[in-house]
């Protein structure tokens, strides 16, 4: 096992794709929230930091294919595995960058209307992570968009005994990092059968869910020296040094009106709690949350509630490969199962199985009697589980971007279907 600053090296991680990351999907989010955000129907740029092999960006760029994107990642090995993808399909408007964070500080600025980053700022040292600090402060434009994805309290404070029991065994393993955390789960399990956590349930609903990963995955975020899960306020406070405002989550989950979001007990504490960094607080701690997906911009410039309304009329919507076509409809959330009103659903469902329709549309069905606010709620729990997705205008030059990226995922394995005129994409089905 190699490591770097405490981090693994000697494994890629894997190629993961993340639709909250996507432009268009943070767009139509901050849209919902009352929020202007950049265009992304042109020439904007997006930068990721720890992009790993790079499908984020690959994704976008062949669905934006007048925009510019950029990939930084110190590990070669992650690089030229992004730069093979990128160069079998042709596409052209994206660029990686060896470097680690202070080294692509210091370059010449240059200025993204979206920076993204993913799981890197729970496992690094806090000298890489102050860096980071330092491209986001230099490099994101005064109306960009900043997406920082991190692990959070309280739902992943166990997990620290777990990981640090992984990381002091590592070292005392032959082999590669996978079969290191592979032995060191076998240890956890025979812990567990000999009643370690009996009395911690919650500790073996962990390692059943641990022993369904990747193991290169796991290696990458556990077997590192600076795992650290973190407090939602006191990162939006590092971030507001650097002039960055939070203003929701890429999580549309979170938010949702606090009856859909927290248990019903404790929506009235929330409700009643007029400090926002403790209200923020309640709710993590009532959703135990394990992640974060939060969303920054530095000159926040709210639209008025005419033009939040406008915006939505002509917002297009469309179904995904998978959505439920009749039964009961159930949300899987973390707070539990949220069964849907099934005349609402099986309506919108039905509409949207005719193609692709407007919000303006959608909003004439006479289950959601015209409430905009139930139709936005609906859509956005369809959209959480993969259902439906804003529909984007694409150009025949992303279709053939799209298509030929397909083609080039499909030979590497990789079960993604990219979808140029949603701007995302999804699992590909297994009779594809």
């Amino acid at each position: 096992m190699s490591r770097v600053d405490g981090y693994t090296t000697d494994i890629a991680f894997p190629a993961f794709f993340y639709p909250e990351m996507q432009p268009t999907w943070i767009r139509s989010v901050l849209q919902w929230q009352g929020l202007q955000a950049p265009d992304v129907a042109g020439a904007f740029s997006l930068c990721e930091l720890g992009c790993g092999v790079g499908i984020n960006l690959l994704v976008a760029a062949a669905c934006h294919p007048s925009a510019q994107f950029v990939g930084v990642d110190f590990n070669l090995q992650h690089l030229e595995q992004a730069r093979a993808l990128a160069s079998a399909a042709e596409l052209h408007n994206l660029e990686f960058v060896q470097a680690d964070f202070a080294q692509f500080a210091s370059r010449p600025v240059q200025q993204f209307d979206f920076i993204n980053t993913h799981g890197v700022w729970s496992w690094i040292a806090p000298q890489h992570q102050q860096a980071l600090l330092d491209v986001v402060a230099q490099c994101l434009k005064p109306s960009g968009v900043f997406y920082l994805h991190y692990m959070c309290h309280p739902g992943s404070t166990d997990l620290q005994n777990l990981q640090h029991l992984l990381n002091v065994f590592a070292p005392h393993v032959p082999g590669d990092s996978p079969r290191k955390i592979q032995m060191g789960l076998k240890l956890l399990q025979q812990l567990a059968e000999r009643g370690m956590f009996a009395e911690q349930p919650h500790m073996l609903r962990h390692l059943e869910q641990l022993a369904r990963k990747n193991t290169a995955h796991l290696a990458h975020e556990f077997l590192t020296d600076h795992w650290q899960p973190q407090h939602g306020v006191d990162v939006h406070q590092q971030f507001a040094s650097a002039g960055l405002q939070y203003v929701c989550s890429s999580d549309v989950f979170n938010n949702l009106d606090s009856s859909l979001s927290i248990p019903a007990r404790l929506q009235s504490v929330v409700a009643q709690t007029h400090i926002p960094a403790l209200a923020e607080t309640l709710k993590d701690m009532a959703r135990h949350s394990h992640q974060r997906m939060d969303l920054f911009q530095r000159r926040v410039q709210p639209s008025s509630p005419a033009q939040q309304l406008e915006c939505l009329q002509y917002m297009v919507f469309q179904l995904l490969p998978g959505a439920p076509q009749g039964g009961a409809i159930s949300f899987t959330t973390p707070i539990g199962p949220i069964q849907g009103p099934p005349a609402l659903c099986h309506a919108l469902l039905a509409q949207l199985r005719q193609g692709p329709q407007t919000f303006a549309a959608l909003l004439e069905l006479p289950a959601l009697d015209r409430n905009p606010a139930l139709l936005l709620q609906s859509l956005q729990l369809m959209m959480m589980q993969g259902w439906l997705h804003p529909a984007q205008a694409a150009s025949q030059q992303a279709f053939n971007a799209a298509q030929r990226l397909n083609t080039a995922l499909q030979a590497q394995g990789l079960g993604l279907t990219v979808h140029a005129e949603l701007g995302t994409a999804s699992q590909r089905s297994a009779h594809h």
